[in-house]
Protein backbone atom coordinates (compact mmCIF):
# COMPACT_ATOMS: atom_id res chain seq x y z
CA UNK A 1 0.00 0.00 0.00
CA UNK A 2 2.90 2.39 0.99
CA UNK A 3 4.44 1.74 -2.80
CA UNK A 4 1.23 2.45 -4.06
CA UNK A 5 0.85 5.60 -2.91
CA UNK A 6 4.74 6.47 -3.42
CA UNK A 7 4.42 5.12 -6.71
CA UNK A 8 1.12 7.56 -7.35
CA UNK A 9 2.91 10.59 -5.36
CA UNK A 10 6.35 10.42 -8.12
CA UNK A 11 3.81 9.82 -10.74
CA UNK A 12 1.82 12.51 -10.20
CA UNK A 13 5.08 14.43 -9.66
CA UNK A 14 6.18 13.94 -12.51
CA UNK A 15 3.70 14.65 -15.06
CA UNK A 16 3.38 17.90 -12.80
CA UNK A 17 6.50 18.48 -13.61
CA UNK A 18 6.38 17.61 -17.18
CA UNK A 19 3.13 19.77 -17.70
CA UNK A 20 5.10 22.84 -15.52
CA UNK A 21 8.13 22.64 -18.47
CA UNK A 22 5.72 22.27 -21.73
CA UNK A 23 3.79 25.51 -20.14
CA UNK A 24 7.02 27.55 -19.39
CA UNK A 25 8.66 25.99 -22.77
CA UNK A 26 5.56 27.25 -24.34
CA UNK A 27 6.07 30.96 -22.92
CA UNK A 28 8.59 33.73 -24.33
CA UNK A 29 9.83 36.70 -22.28
CA UNK A 30 10.00 39.87 -24.43
CA UNK A 31 13.11 42.10 -22.69
CA UNK A 32 13.33 44.40 -25.55
CA UNK A 33 10.63 46.21 -28.01
CA UNK A 34 9.76 45.55 -31.63
CA UNK A 35 11.59 47.27 -34.51
CA UNK A 36 10.43 50.32 -35.32
CA UNK A 37 10.51 52.00 -38.92
CA UNK A 38 9.77 55.76 -37.64
CA UNK A 39 12.59 55.79 -35.29
CA UNK A 40 14.98 53.97 -37.71
CA UNK A 41 14.06 56.25 -40.17
CA UNK A 42 14.17 59.60 -38.26
CA UNK A 43 17.86 58.40 -37.20
CA UNK A 44 18.85 58.10 -40.64
CA UNK A 45 17.64 61.77 -41.70
CA UNK A 46 19.02 63.68 -38.27
CA UNK A 47 22.18 61.83 -38.84
CA UNK A 48 22.13 63.27 -42.47
CA UNK A 49 20.89 66.41 -41.39
CA UNK A 50 23.86 66.54 -38.74
CA UNK A 51 26.69 65.49 -41.27
CA UNK A 52 25.44 68.32 -43.63
CA UNK A 53 25.42 70.81 -41.30
CA UNK A 54 29.03 69.80 -40.05
CA UNK A 55 30.27 69.78 -43.51
CA UNK A 56 29.17 72.86 -44.06
CA UNK A 57 30.36 74.47 -40.52
CA UNK A 58 33.97 73.43 -41.95
CA UNK A 59 34.05 75.35 -45.38
CA UNK A 60 32.45 78.61 -43.68
CA UNK A 61 34.97 78.45 -40.24
CA UNK A 62 36.27 81.81 -40.25
CA UNK A 63 33.09 83.61 -41.36
CA UNK A 64 30.11 85.15 -40.54
CA UNK A 65 28.27 82.28 -41.84
CA UNK A 66 30.35 79.96 -39.52
CA UNK A 67 29.45 82.26 -36.98
CA UNK A 68 27.38 80.47 -34.36
CA UNK A 69 24.76 83.27 -34.34
CA UNK A 70 23.97 82.65 -37.51
CA UNK A 71 23.06 78.69 -37.28
CA UNK A 72 20.90 78.90 -33.44
CA UNK A 73 18.20 78.06 -35.79
CA UNK A 74 19.65 74.72 -36.84
CA UNK A 75 20.38 73.71 -33.22
CA UNK A 76 16.49 74.72 -32.29
CA UNK A 77 15.44 72.51 -35.13
CA UNK A 78 17.57 69.78 -34.43
CA UNK A 79 16.66 69.38 -30.73
CA UNK A 80 12.98 69.21 -31.80
CA UNK A 81 13.22 66.14 -33.70
CA UNK A 82 15.76 64.57 -31.22
CA UNK A 83 12.85 65.38 -28.78
CA UNK A 84 10.39 64.01 -30.88
CA UNK A 85 12.48 60.44 -31.51
CA UNK A 86 13.37 60.39 -28.22
CA UNK A 87 9.23 60.84 -26.96
CA UNK A 88 8.39 58.19 -29.62
CA UNK A 89 10.94 55.61 -27.98
CA UNK A 90 9.97 56.42 -24.66
CA UNK A 91 6.76 55.75 -25.52
CA UNK A 92 7.17 52.26 -26.33
CA UNK A 93 7.88 49.38 -23.70
CA UNK A 94 11.15 47.81 -23.42
CA UNK A 95 12.98 50.54 -24.97
CA UNK A 96 14.97 51.81 -22.29
CA UNK A 97 18.42 51.10 -24.33
CA UNK A 98 17.17 52.87 -27.68
CA UNK A 99 15.90 55.98 -25.09
CA UNK A 100 19.67 55.65 -23.49
CA UNK A 101 21.34 56.15 -26.72
CA UNK A 102 18.97 59.23 -27.90
CA UNK A 103 19.60 60.92 -24.20
CA UNK A 104 23.65 60.43 -24.86
CA UNK A 105 23.51 62.03 -29.07
CA UNK A 106 21.40 64.84 -27.15
CA UNK A 107 23.94 65.51 -24.55
CA UNK A 108 26.98 65.14 -27.07
CA UNK A 109 24.64 67.77 -29.75
CA UNK A 110 24.90 70.04 -26.71
CA UNK A 111 28.31 70.10 -26.08
CA UNK A 112 28.56 70.71 -29.95
CA UNK A 113 26.30 73.68 -29.23
CA UNK A 114 28.04 75.16 -26.15
CA UNK A 115 31.49 74.48 -28.17
CA UNK A 116 30.01 76.58 -31.55
CA UNK A 117 28.68 79.27 -29.19
CA UNK A 118 31.67 79.57 -27.16
CA UNK A 119 34.24 79.71 -30.64
CA UNK A 120 32.52 83.03 -31.22
CA UNK A 121 33.30 84.20 -34.64
CA UNK A 122 36.08 81.61 -35.74
CA UNK A 123 32.93 78.64 -36.40
CA UNK A 124 34.30 74.89 -36.26
CA UNK A 125 37.04 74.33 -37.97
CA UNK A 126 37.80 70.70 -39.85
CA UNK A 127 40.31 69.82 -36.68
CA UNK A 128 37.05 70.31 -34.33
CA UNK A 129 34.23 68.68 -36.61
CA UNK A 130 36.47 65.36 -36.97
CA UNK A 131 36.03 64.33 -33.83
CA UNK A 132 32.21 65.35 -33.59
CA UNK A 133 31.38 63.71 -36.64
CA UNK A 134 33.11 60.03 -35.24
CA UNK A 135 31.46 60.28 -31.98
CA UNK A 136 28.19 61.00 -32.97
CA UNK A 137 27.94 58.65 -36.17
CA UNK A 138 28.96 56.02 -33.36
CA UNK A 139 26.00 57.08 -31.51
CA UNK A 140 23.44 57.24 -34.16
CA UNK A 141 24.65 53.91 -35.75
CA UNK A 142 23.88 52.41 -32.15
CA UNK A 143 20.85 53.40 -32.53
CA UNK A 144 20.20 52.23 -36.19
CA UNK A 145 22.30 48.42 -35.15
CA UNK A 146 19.91 47.95 -32.73
CA UNK A 147 17.02 49.13 -34.82
CA UNK A 148 18.61 46.45 -36.95
CA UNK A 149 18.64 43.23 -34.52
CA UNK A 150 14.95 43.97 -33.38
CA UNK A 151 14.22 43.86 -37.15
CA UNK A 152 15.32 39.95 -37.67
CA UNK A 153 14.36 39.25 -34.16
CA UNK A 154 17.59 38.79 -32.19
Amino acid sequence: MINNCNRNRIAVLSVLFSLFFLIVSGCSVKLISDYDEVIDKSVTELQKKVEAFLIKMEGSAGSSEGEYINNRSFYNEANVEMSAIRLRAEAIPENKITVQHINEIEKNFENLRLLHEKRGQKGLTKDLTDPIKVILNIQFKAILTLEFAKKRGK
